[in-house]
């Protein structure tokens, strides 16, 4: 299940949801809409928020020459709608090696459960995200 298909359920239990994208606000909006989660979307074009979670970056080799479960992951993806887009890739605030993150944050504003991304497609499950919030929220 993709994460705009999972809102209700966030929504249910009183969890906000925002998803930090790489680019202005004009690009993070037309990225997250294509996803159907624009509502959701906070624009970062200098990655601060990358660089503050101590987010690294991967190397071309990792893109170019994928593991076999980095093909099966891409290949999800793309099934699911969310495939690669080289376009929005090299938009001018984009940097196609940043790798993700996901954070579980409470309301006092303190990081609860910190993910760091392995690969450029390593982000937990909404359903996992779910799962974790129950139990550090």
């Amino acid at each position: 299940m993709q994460l705009r298909e999972s809102l209700p359920d966030f929504e249910k239990r009183a969890l906000q949801v925002a998803c930090v994208v790489q680019g202005t606000a004009e690009e993070a909006a037309r990225f997250c809409g294509r996803h159907g989660v624009a509502q959701v979307c906070i624009p970062d074009p200098a990655r601060e928020s990358y660089l503050a979670m101590g987010l690294e970056r991967t190397s071309w080799w990792k893109i170019l020459l994928p593991t076999a479960s980095l093909r099966r992951s891409r290949a999800s993806a793309k099934s699911a709608g969310c495939g690669i887009s080289l376009e929005g890739a090299f938009q001018k605030h984009s940097d196609v090696l940043q790798l993700p993150g996901a954070a579980l944050v409470a309301p006092d504003g303190r990081i609860r459960w910190l993910h760091r991304g392995a690969s450029t497609e390593d982000l937990p499950a909404p359903a996992e995200l779910l799962s974790l919030a129950s139990r550090y929220l």
